[in-house]
């Protein structure tokens, strides 16, 4: 090893907090690393620009604070070195480095990288989290490269935060409110075993043969305070960081907010992931966090004084101990697997929907949802009847294995008329019942407009036309996309669709009929039978009064995933008041209203309105 010693400086006792590097002033930096075991430590210092040691300074027994050591230089210059650290005989980064040089190209070993200093100021012109509620959210979850990268994304600056950037009339045209990235800070894109993982199902199968593969999801050990700047278009020193935090004040000002999703690695320091939250808030304004913390942690994270305001979202929290603001928010897989069962008409899946439908507790927010990253996509669910893995190389072995799927009686794509009506229906009633039920939505990207993985349920190796939202789809599928956006604007304007607390199916205020009721051919009953495989619901909008709503109307949803159509009745309403049908997933054949009787299609979702009827319209009264 050779060290040139060019640079004068002064070292002494540092400061061991906080963990990291920074300038305290011109020409005097802290530098504060945990130390674990009785390793030797030392500071390795390059030239600016490469990777040829200036200097290599060792770490003291008096600079030891626990298990910390901290170090004060004077006379070196954050802006003129860049730095690693030595332990024992590897050289490693520091994990609490906001600025990384040496990652910004795509897909290549990051073998040379370096940890810098970060100085930069940011205009914020005024900018702040926008802290809208978890009941008036809609989730739209995304691969940052994968979202713009297809040449069909008409996007300028494709798989890049730019590129996001220019989404936004998009996405407010869909009616999205908060986007939710997948890994976006500094991970290795090429990993040896590469895993297969998904948080928080921590380990499913993983490849066996000592090869490198493609890790294009990120789930790995990171380097979490920094954005990823193979995600940013600019290639300038810190160029990640200000476009990061340009796309974050575009989506605000669009009233969008932006969450982080973070994987940290098994052991991987409860305090690091503590600081890492807080310094995302602080330093980047984001609006959420999604993470796989450990249970033990959970306590700690919910009741951060600093995080109050902070969506965060994870699999289950200790929901006894709760306090304050609803800004807790539970993803979990059965809703989506409730709703994949009963979506194909499986025996004995009506009760269980029914529930999900109203699931909303008081003190967490439930996140619904139909499909995510390491699933089958909602148009794949019901096109394929088993899972084509194959080009991920590990002989179509891994993923996970229940999918609830139905390939609507033909494998994969097909142009077979009855098929792809069969198909286009059935994606309708997915995203009823995920946008209809109570609870937050999530959307993964594409899927409003039928995106396929070809059958690929884990794309967690595969950066290609395979696991890139294909654009030109939308043009293909318009119709769906229109459905959803019409939805989702639906949900927008009726408050009752999503109240803040779960209903509890009684007239508590005396409002005449109850805040939610069930419904089978026998009105005011949940006919619960394992052969039943329809149900109605019927929510009363006076009731969103009590959440400081104006009132909304009385509505009617009727789920039947039967093959043959099914009645539903319809509760009486009162003198001039009768039922009108607002949208129907059947396509061709029209529901219907025959003596206080709702017949619903084979397979479809049907929505009604109370309304005030007038004798000469040709309308059903009562």
């Amino acid at each position: 090893m050779i060290v040139e010693r060019e640079l004068k400086y002064r070292v002494r006792v540092g400061e061991p907090e906080p963990l990291g590097t920074f300038e305290k002033s011109r020409k005097l930096i802290n530098i504060a690393i945990m130390a674990e075991g009785d390793e030797k430590y030392s500071l390795i210092i390059y030239k600016k620009g490469t990777t040829k040691i200036a200097t290599e300074i060792p770490f003291t027994e008096d600079m030891r604070f626990g298990s910390v050591y901290a170090m004060e230089i004077e006379g070196i210059s954050a802006a003129e070195f860049e730095y690693a650290f030595r332990v024992g005989n590897v050289i490693k980064q520091d994990p609490f480095a906001k600025l990384m040089n040496g990652t910004s190209v795509w897909g290549e070993e990051h073998l040379l990288k370096t940890s810098g200093v970060y100085k930069q100021q940011y205009d914020w012109e005024g900018d702040k989290p926008l802290y809208h509620a978890f009941e008036d959210t809609i989730i739209y979850r995304l691969h940052v490269r994968g979202f713009t990268k297809s040449k069909y994304s008409k996007v300028k600056c494709k798989g890049t935060f730019k590129g996001l950037v220019e989404k936004i009339p998009y996405l407010k045209e869909l009616g999205i409110t908060m986007i939710e990235l997948m890994p976006a800070y500094e991970f290795e894109e090429v990993i040896q075993n590469a895993i297969d993982k998904s948080e928080p199902r921590v380990k499913r199968h993983h490849n066996r043969d000592a090869v490198k593969k493609l890790n294009y999801w990120g789930y790995c050990s990171a380097n979490y305070f920094v954005p990823k700047s193979a995600y940013a278009h600019s290639k300038t020193k810190g160029g990640a960081i200000k476009e990061f935090k340009d796309m974050i004040k575009e989506f605000h000002k669009n009233d969008i907010e932006v969450a982080m999703e973070f994987f940290f690695v098994e052991d991987t320091n409860p305090y690091l992931i503590y600081q890492c939250f807080r310094y995302w808030v602080k330093e980047y304004h984001i609006d959420g966090i999604h993470c796989n913390i450990h249970p033990g942690m959970c306590d700690m994270i919910q009741k951060d004084p600093y995080l109050s305001r902070t969506k965060l979202m994870r699999y289950g929290w200790n929901e006894e101990r709760l306090y304050g603001r609803k800004h807790l928010a539970e993803y979990n897989d059965v809703f989506m697997d409730v709703a994949r069962c009963f979506l194909k008409g499986d025996e004995g899946r009506t009760a269980d929907m029914a529930y999900r439908f109203r699931y909303n507790p008081a003190t967490a927010a439930t996140i619904n949802y139909i499909a995510t990253n390491d699933t089958l996509s909602v148009n794949d669910m019901v096109s394929y009847g088993r899972c084509h893995n194959e080009l991920n190389g590990e002989n179509n072995r891994d993923g996970r294995k229940h999918n609830y799927n139905w390939n609507c009686g033909f494998e994969g794509e097909t142009r077979r008329k009855g098929v792809v009506a069969l198909r286009s229906k059935q994606r309708k009633n997915a995203f009823s019942l995920l946008l209809l039920s109570q609870g937050t939505p999530m959307i993964y990207a594409g899927d409003e407009f039928g995106n396929t993985t070809g059958g690929n349920n884990n794309p967690y190796c595969q950066d290609n036309e395979i696991s890139w939202t294909d654009w030109k789809l939308l043009r293909k599928n318009k119709d769906l996309f229109e459905f959803v956006k019409e939805l989702i604007n639906y949900r927008k304007e009726h408050p009752i669709i999503h109240l803040p607390k779960q209903m509890l199916c009684k007239d508590y205020h005396a409002f005449g009929i109850p805040d939610m009721s069930y419904h089978s051919e026998k009105t005011w009953t949940l006919d619960m039978d394992s052969y039943v495989r329809h149900f109605g619901i019927m929510l009363n909008g006076k009731y969103s009064r009590l959440y400081g709503q104006n009132e909304d109307k009385v509505i009617f949803i009727a789920f039947n995933m039967h093959w043959e159509e099914q009645k539903i009745g319809l509760p009486r309403m009162g003198k001039g008041k009768g039922w009108e049908v607002v949208f129907n997933t059947s396509g061709t054949q029209e529901p219907a209203i025959e003596s206080r009787m709702l017949v619903v299609p084979p397979r479809t979702t049907v929505l009604l309105e109370c309304i005030d009827i007038d004798k000469t319209d040709g309308r059903i009264n009562e």
